[in-house]
């Protein structure tokens, strides 16, 4: 995979709710599996993590030591949470954006490191919004936290990008999980967890740079099919 074709590729982002009112532990353990599963190498992998600054500290408390824990190695041992990326030029490629971030003042909380086509899992925070790690796709073993304080914050914050996949909105008020659902400008929303899945029986797509269309077999059909109307009058 080359930069080039990550600029046509899919950003995904994590919302928290607006009153810190999500199940903390429930949205870790989503968030871990969505960002670091198969190295973070899929389209709707969790990349951007938005997080209220009441709960900023706390969830970061909690998170980083989770993905810390994460056993790295060979994939085909039973033991293994995160394996190689495809390519160590993908690896090196990851490694190189982590450090333009941080040579531009990005922290590193954990992860951060290269051997061969591996890469450790990696959390940063202090990051700005037109850094790669943040507006491309990193397809790789690694997050970014970002704080903020309201919900029309973290709406406009996500909807800054010019993707648009994937979007997971952890809270346990359903009228504020069904506006979030509503305002974010992306091809699909979960509620209480992240996309990790595609499925043929919804209509997975995106809207903005990521794509244009739905897959799934009914809407791939009705993509694909051009409608004409007939209108008959009986004499």
């Amino acid at each position: 995979m080359n930069q080039s074709e990550i600029t046509v590729m899919h950003v995904g982002s994590l919302i928290d709710g607006n009153e810190a009112d999500a199940n903390l532990d429930a949205a870790i353990s989503s968030i871990v599996t969505g960002g670091f599963s198969y190295a973070g190498q899929a389209c709707i992998s969790v990349q951007r993590i938005y997080v209220q600054k009441t709960l900023y500290q706390t969830f970061l408390d909690r998170f980083v030591p989770r993905v810390a824990s994460l056993r790295v190695g060979n994939p085909a041992e039973e033991t293994t949470d995160v394996g190689p990326l495809i390519t160590e030029e993908a690896a090196v490629r990851v490694e190189q954006w982590v450090q333009e971030a941080v040579e531009n003042g990005v922290k590193v909380l954990t992860g951060g490191k290269r051997e061969g086509a591996i890469y450790h899992p990696t959390v940063l925070v202090d990051v700005k919004p037109d850094m790669k790690v943040v507006c491309q796709e990193v397809f790789g073993p690694l997050v970014v936290v970002i704080p903020f304080d309201t919900e029309e914050e973290a709406v406009s914050l996500a909807n800054a990008s010019d993707y648009g996949l994937q979007a997971g909105v952890f809270t346990s008020d359903i009228n504020r999980a069904f506006r979030l659902a509503d305002e974010l400008e992306t091809g699909g929303v979960w509620i209480n967890d992240v996309s990790t899945v595609r499925q043929d029986n919804y209509p997975y797509g995106s809207v903005k740079r990521s794509g244009i269309g739905k897959e799934g077999v009914k809407y791939a059909v009705e993509d694909m099919t051009e409608v004409k109307f007939i209108g008959v009058k009986l004499l």
